[in-house]
This record gives C-alpha cells, structure tokens and sequence, in this order.
C-alpha cells in the first residue's frame, strides 16, 4: 500500500494537495479490493502486487528521467530499468500473469529500436540493450519454476506426460488436466453464476484500460483537473502520466481477456488486486474536482464516473471482500 502510495504521488501531474489525496485514495482501494482476505492468507497475491508496485515505482523512475521531470535521482536510468525488470521477474515467480507486463519492455524495445536506425548513437543502443534485459528478466522468471519442474519430473527419465510437450509447461498442464482450464472451457451453463461474480472488476478493468488507450487525454483532464489559467502541471509530468498509463493498460485489458476467455473466471476477483491503472483512474473520479466537488467526466469514464456509480462500485467491492472471507474461511468456493 505504501508502494502503490508513493508510485501514484509520482506520476499524478497535478497540484501537490491533489497528488496526495488521489494517492491516499488509491492505496485505500488497494486495502478494500475485492481480494480481501487473499491479501492477508499466505497466498501469492499480496506479495505480487508489492513487487508489481515496486517495479513500476522503479519504471516510473526511469521514465523520469526520460521526461526530464524534477526530482530526478543519482542513479541512471539504465539502471532503474533493470530494476524494474527484477521486480517485474520476482512478480512472475509468484504469479504468472506478470508475464503480462514484460509488453512494457516490448513497446519500450520497439520504440528504441526506431530510434537507434533515426540516430545510432550510443545513447539509444545502451536503452535499447538495457530494455531487452529487463524483459529478458521477466521471461527468465517466467521459466524458472517450470524449469525446475521440468528437472524434478522429466530427468533423466520422464515420469508425466506433459515431459513431451512443446513447450514442456508444467502450468498448463496443471490447468488443463486438474483445473480443466483452457481457451473457452468455462463457458458453460452452471458457471454462469461465476461469470457474475466477476463481471463487475471484469468491467472496471476493461473500461479504465480502454478509457486510457482511446481517451488518455480525458485520463489526463480528469486527473489534472485545474483550469488553463492556474496550470501546475507541467508539461513533463503530463507527458509521464500518459506514457505509464498506456504502458500500463496494455497488460491490464490482457489480463481481463484472458481471465474472461481462459481462466478460472472468478479468481480476477484476485489477481485484479496486482493492477495499479485501475486504482489509479478510479481513485481520481472519486476525488473529484479541485475544490473536492463531484463532476461528471465523458465517454468511458463517465459510465464509471456519473452519479453515484463510482461510490456503489466501491461499496460491492467491500461487500464481496466480506462475502469471500465468509465463503473462504469455510473452504467454499468461489475462491
């Protein structure tokens, strides 16, 4: 919570009042997540998201430098990105889907790769070799458990079937043969009840990640929210603020369609709770305006943000955090 705290006060490109109190807001999100008592059990989720948290923290350092934004610390920005590739890894060692966030590093690569055929220079060769590493980090943490796996059951003579697959993913073979996980599984009649259960963190994660891929300047007015004549803003800061949140949506929406196409739909309920963009822009339609008033922003942040909504999105996320510890503490599914 106190990551995510600092991480948001970074990149929020308004006044220092508004910075903290849209940062205080989104860690108390976080709190109250519909992940409930999977934060505070000894499960992989909270550990997930602080090391999530702290790789981004550690990205946004980087891109600070990147943006010539002030405050800048000692350390290059090379060496904050690896940074941020080591957090990013240790998240994938104990949750999977940050895999997901390695297409931070892939559009950072494909961006530096155009730059060094524009200006070869060492400059962007170093960020783009730095870039690549970080992401290669996250895949090795992706691996290294299968790796692992694949040694204790495969060698020197394989003992399970999966031992012969390409790849031999000891992850899907769990899922597929114990979990009967796969592309289209669960839809079926008798987990439509499921399906329900995840609709509503199913549809925030999907519209705060489309409102900043399609809308970033209605992201961008909404959290700066000042009128042009007491700009406090700087141009930099808004610039940082649109390029984590693009980065950021990306695995986000690949998360919500994966989890609603080839997952234990429910367990988002969960894992949403490693996803900063969604606290964030949720966090800055419930702060309001400057002067703490309510206002109305458009288009697909205002389904989330007109009335009431945003205050009842809250309250059911309590609410089931409450029901899933009743459910969870009795061994009941849905977990």
């Amino acid at each position: 919570m106190i990551t995510l705290y600092s991480l948001v006060r970074r990149i929020i490109p308004a006044e220092p009042k508004r910075k903290q109190e849209i940062a205080f807001i989104t860690s108390c999100l976080h709190t109250v997540s519909p992940a409930g008592l999977f934060l505070s059990a000894p499960y992989g989720e909270s550990t997930f998201a602080f090391t999530t948290f702290l790789a981004i923290l550690c990205y946004v350092r980087a891109q600070e430098k990147h943006f010539k934004v002030t405050e800048q610390s000692h350390l290059p920005k090379q060496a904050w990105i690896l940074l941020s590739g080591f957090g990013f890894a240790l998240s994938t060692l104990f949750r999977s889907n940050g895999l997901l966030h390695g297409t931070i590093f892939l559009f950072d690569a494909i961006t530096c790769l155009r730059s060094c055929f524009k200006a070869p220079n060492a400059s962007n060769l170093a960020h783009l070799t730095t870039t690549i590493l970080a992401g290669s980090l996250i895949a090795i943490g992706f691996a290294l458990p299968q790796a692992i796996a694949y040694f204790q059951f495969c060698t020197p003579k394989p003992s399970r079937p999966w031992c012969s697959h390409f790849p031999p993913s000891i992850y899907s073979w769990v899922q597929k043969h114990y979990w009967n996980v796969g592309f289209l599984a669960y839809w079926t009649p008798n987990n439509i009840p499921l399906f329900l259960l995840a609709a509503p963190m199913l549809a925030v994660l999907s519209i705060t990640g489309l409102a900043v891929l399609l809308e970033p300047q209605s992201v961008l007015a909404a959290a700066v929210n000042e009128s042009p004549k007491r700009a406090s803003a700087s141009e930099t800061e808004r610039n940082l603020f649109t390029h984590v949140a693009l980065q950021l949506a990306v695995p986000q929406l690949l998360l919500a369609a994966l989890a609603t196409t080839s997952f234990h739909v429910q367990i988002i309920n969960r894992i949403s709770s490693g996803c900063a963009l969604w606290y964030i822009v949720l966090a800055v339609l419930v702060a309001g305006d400057k002067d703490g008033h309510d206002f109305a922003p458009r288009g697909l942040l205002g389904f989330l943000g007109v009335g009431r909504r945003r205050e009842v999105l809250v309250r059911v996320m309590v609410g089931y955090a409450v029901v899933q510890g009743g459910l969870y503490a009795a061994f009941l599914p849905p977990a």
